[in-house]
């Protein structure tokens, strides 16, 4: 267990009927998980992100040269995020796994009032009261009656009880931008290959919209609800570079043949 120092800070009651905007200050996709904490706390997703990583590394993490990744979070993950950013909570069982819009219609003492984490087949969301925040709404508070995926079984809920004392959260400082010493030919063609490699993705998924980001790609299909984790930046580019046999993205399409010519690649 990492040794986590708390402060002293300003206790009160939890707010019910009380939900946050995600203030996505980072570059990456706001996972699920991460993201209801920050709905909850109301806390950037960056510190929430920070305060992942203490609970998972300790406070030395931030000597790392790079910081590790955060996506997906264990239960305990969760549960000890809420309490090192000063939140309590409980874990409730509930019976026959209803679907949300089921969930959220007979939801009675205080799983109807206090913020709550709500696990679903495939992520978590964040509910208190009449309020919904998700990352198929991209972060963004809305009714309950709105709320999407609500055929999507419920297989238990945190509730998030009382305050205490939040942990120091411990933050990396960002690294200096390095100069670009590249001439504005270099910049075009850095460009244009960025420009073929979306296209490419695009062409072999099927997609509609595609997010790349510093190390992950993102893509929406037509019949997707919202983002699709694609892979790997490293894993795709290599997929559409090298022929594959295997897997959906196999670089056969025309679009991954002008990315791998503008790569250098001949086949």
């Amino acid at each position: 267990m990492p040794n986590i120092i708390y402060l002293p800070s300003a206790l009160g009651a939890i707010k019910t009927h009380h939900l946050h905007d995600v203030d996505n200050d980072t570059r990456t996709y706001p996972y699920a998980a991460p993201s209801a904490i920050a709905s909850i706390t109301g806390e950037p997703l960056s510190r929430v992100r920070d305060a992942v990583r203490l609970v998972r590394f300790g406070a030395g993490w931030v000597h790392r040269s790079r910081s590790p990744i955060i996506n997906y979070m264990s239960d305990t993950d969760i549960e000890e995020t809420m309490r090192a950013l000063g939140y309590v909570g409980e874990w409730h069982d509930v019976a026959g796994c209803p679907t949300l819009a089921a969930y959220l219609k007979h939801r009675t003492g205080i799983q109807k009032s206090h913020p709550c984490i709500v696990f679903l087949t495939t992520h978590c969301v964040a509910v208190s009261g009449d309020l919904f925040c998700g990352p198929a709404n991209n972060g963004l508070m809305i009714d309950i009656d709105r709320a999407p995926g609500r055929r999507k079984r419920v297989n238990g809920v945190f509730v998030i009880t009382h305050r205490i004392a939040a942990a120091h959260i411990p933050s990396k400082a960002p690294s200096r931008k390095k100069p670009d010493h590249r001439t504005a030919e270099e910049k075009r063609m850095a460009k244009e290959r960025d420009r073929l490699f979306r296209e490419a993705v695009k062409a072999e998924t099927g997609a509609t919209r595609i997010m790349v980001t510093a190390t992950e790609v993102f893509i929406i299909r037509p019949a997707d609800t919202g983002w699709t984790w694609c892979g790997a930046r490293d894993g795709v580019a290599d997929s559409l570079l090298k022929l594959q046999e295997h897997g959906w993205i196999g670089g056969n399409t025309d679009e991954a043949a002008a990315y791998r010519t503008a790569m250098g690649y001949q086949r």
